[in-house]
Formats: C-alpha cells, sequence, structure tokens
C-alpha cells in the first residue's frame, strides 16, 4: 500500500511543511548493514552532493584493511580480493588497479582525511543511498546467493507487471498482510480508476539476504499515460522482503527520494485554457502564498482540497510548522501548462527567505489544482521540484 501511495508523488502537507535547506541543518549519519557507524576522528559532511566520511572506520565497517602514507597522502584499503586506493586532491583512484573518476577528490582537515563514501561503499560491491530528508546514508553489502536473487528479482518485476495491468488482488497477493486487506486493496482500485499510469523498473539491486529477511532497492520510472494529472517521476524504493514459509513476500517498500521528470521548459510552455480559468487559478494561487506569509492557517487551508477528514491535523501540523519556522515567500513566476475541464498543472518558481536572516532559497515545484462544483479552484497537490540556496 504504502508504495501504491508513493507513486501519487510528494503530498500537499509534505510539500507545505517542507523546510529549507537553510533552515534545519541535522547532522549526517551513516548506517551500514543495520549497524550505526560512530566516527570519533571526524564528522561526515556534504560537499559537491557527495559525502565524506573519515576513512579509517569506513573502511574497517567495510572489512578492509588500512594503509596509510602520510607522505604522498594516500590511503589504501585492501582485502583477499580488493584493493582500492585514494589520494588527498586527486578525483583519481583505482579498484584493484583500474583508475576510477571520483565526483569529489579526498579531503584533509584537522588532521583526518576524508573520503567519498558512496564510491567505496559500490567499490567494495555494496550500495549507499542517500536520504536527504533525514540526511543519513544507508550502505548494504551484496550478498551471492543465486536462487533467493532468482525468486526476488521474480516478485518485484511481477509486482510491477501487476500494477501495470491494474491488477490490485494479485499486487497484495505478494504484501505481507497482517490484516484483512480489502481494504487495501478498494483503495487501489479507486487509485485504478483515477489514474492511469505506467511503472518501469529502471534498475534493481539486491543489497542484502539475511536469513528470511532481504533488502532490495529500485530505481523506477512512472509514466503518465491518462486519466487524472500526475507528474512523470523517477522513484527510488527500499524494498523490505520477507521469506515466510518459503515464499517470498514485499514486506514494505518506501520510497527514499523522488524526482519529478519535468523541465523548465515544458513547465513554462503554456496550456490553452479560458480566460476565466486562468484568472482564477493565478488568484487562488496568490491567496495560497499571501496566507502562507500571513501564517493564516484557515486562509491557506481554504485554498486547498485537502479534505475535511484531514483538516484538524492539518491544523495541528501547520500551527507546529508556523512555530518553528519564519518564512517569508516571494511568488515569481507561474504558468499552466496542463488543464482539463476540472483540472490543471501550474509550475511555479518562488523565493523562501527566512525572516531572521538574508538567506534565501529559490525553489520550483509543479501544484495540480482542481476545480469544484461551484467553479472554485483549489490547491489539490503539490510536488517539489528543486531548490537553490544563495545569501
Amino acid at each position: 500500500m504504502k508504495k501504491f501511495l508513493s507513486l501519487m508523488g510528494i503530498s500537499l502537507l509534505a510539500l507545505m511543511l517542507a523546510v529549507p535547506a537553510f533552515a534545519a541543518d541535522k547532522p549526517i549519519t551513516v548506517n551500514i548493514n543495520g549497524s550505526n557507524v560512530a566516527f570519533t576522528a571526524g564528522s561526515p559532511y556534504l560537499k559537491n552532493n557527495s559525502v565524506l566520511v573519515p576513512f579509517r572506520v569506513i573502511f574497517e565497517k567495510l572489512g578492509l584493511k588500512v594503509l596509510w602514507d602520510a607522505k604522498t597522502g594516500t590511503v589504501t584499503g585492501t582485502s583477499s580480493n580488493l584493493e582500492v586506493t585514494l589520494k588527498i586532491g586527486s578525483n583519481r583512484a583505482t579498484v584493484n588497479g583500474l583508475v576510477k573518476k571520483l565526483a569529489t577528490a579526498p579531503v584533509s582537515s584537522q588532521g583526518t582525511t576524508y573520503i567519498p563514501l558512496r564510491f567505496v561503499a559500490e567499490a567494495t560491491g555494496g550500495s549507499a543511498i542517500w536520504d536527504k530528508t533525514s540526511k543519513s546514508v544507508t550502505i548494504l553489502t551484496s550478498v551471492d546467493t543465486a536462487k533467493d536473487e532468482k525468486e526476488i528479482t521474480d516478485l518485484i518485476h511481477l509486482s510491477n507487471e501487476y500494477l501495470n495491468s491494474e491488477n490490485a488482488a494479485g499486487y497484495y497477493s505478494l504484501v505481507v498482510h497482517h490484516s484483512d486487506q480489502t481494504e487495501s486493496i478498494d483503495n487501489m482500485k479507486e487509485y485504478f480508476k483515477s489514474y492511469d499510469m505506467v511503472n518501469t523498473i529502471e534498475s534493481m539491486d539486491i543489497l542484502s539476504i539475511q536469513g528470511n529477511e532481504a533488502i532490495v532497492h529500485t530505481v523506477e520510472k512512472s509514466v503518465r499515460k491518462g486519466g487524472r494529472y500526475l507528474p512523470d517521476a523517477q522513484v527510488e524504493y527500499l524494498n523490505t522482503l520477507v521469506r515466510k514459509n518459503g515464499v517470498w513476500k514485499i514486506e514494505s517498500s518506501e520510497s527514499q527520494d523522488s524526482t519529478v521528470l519535468l523541465t523548465p521548459e515544458q513547465g513554462k510552455t503554456a496550456a490553452v485554457l479560458p480566460d476565466h480559468d486562468a484568472a482564477a487559478i493565478k488568484d487562488s494561487l496568490s491567496k495560497y502564498y499571501a496566507a502562507r506569509n500571513a501564517k493564516d492557517i484557515d486562509g491557506l487551508i481554504a485554498q486547498t482540497t485537502y479534505g475535511k477528514d484531514h483538516e484538524a491535523a492539518l491544523k495541528e501540523n501547520l500551527t507546529e510548522y508556523f512555530k518553528g519556522y519564519n518564512l517569508v515567500y516571494t511568488l515569481n513566476s507561474s504558468n499552466v501548462f496542463y488543464y482539463s475541464a476540472d483540472e490543471a498543472a501550474v509550475y511555479v518558481e518562488y523565493t523562501i527567505k527566512e525572516a531572521d536572516s538574508a538567506e534565501s532559497q529559490t525553489q520550483s515545484s509543479v501544484y495540480v489544482f482542481s476545480k469544484s462544483s461551484g467553479g472554485l479552484w483549489t490547491v489539490d497537490d503539490s510536488y517539489l521540484m528543486g531548490s537553490n540556496t544563495s545569501n
């Protein structure tokens, strides 16, 4: 069910409560095969979209013997069948004698050498998954169990086939259930009635098989073919599988990262729509941002179709959010790039500024509007596309 829901993108609530990078500075954590790594020589940090970590503890946790040449600034990790060498300041590394290019070179800081974590994890046969929300890296080592790998691969592909053929009962027959699945199946059927998406598995890595549990990382692409609007997206999933009575089942599928596959050029291409609808959508969007700046919770909810059933929880979350953050939003531009009689998708560029500092962040998002029977356009959902922080 979680995977089915995640196909619908980032929820409106998640975007409404999103905190800009400069407003929340969490320490980066690293987890290897379920165990957190303690760093005593220095803290992991992000540089050029790469997580850098002190080399010694990571090499040792990944089963490598450490060799350090202070004269040349070279660190080498070795095992029975592997030799990995990196040098401070060089964007070239070697793996068993083969030269590899690094996205970020190793760095020396306050007596500690930092190396790019993903490179070392993948060089040792594992995989590193970055969760930008929690600022955590999960590393899982690969395994070589052919029979289990085939069964797991077949299971993931079959679940995807059931999604694309809109077979809700078939999909949930592959999922571990602790209670009656009727409601979950019915909810998925309702989703299929509204949305027509085709999902493809771009890549799949079996990260670990330990006893009766397996972890599988997939990168999947969801493309709209019809129905109500959802943006095309690429989503990374971390799937937990368990073996029940000798059969592998899906325990959970958690979205780790999602990228909207819409370029700014596509978002800025104007759809054809009546002038009165264009004006109404623009007015609703302006009121939405005005309510955010005024911290007007009722006014903000009035511009959405989040639903009466969720209103109390939404008010509580927004109250806490506005207490914790003092942000000012400036709507820079908007364009309706998709339109139907009762639905529209709007590409929006805006700036967020922290009221108590000079830092600001530009962001782009897609807002999906729906039109009520009374002709009122309100925000139905939203999807964050990208951001850039500046002073």
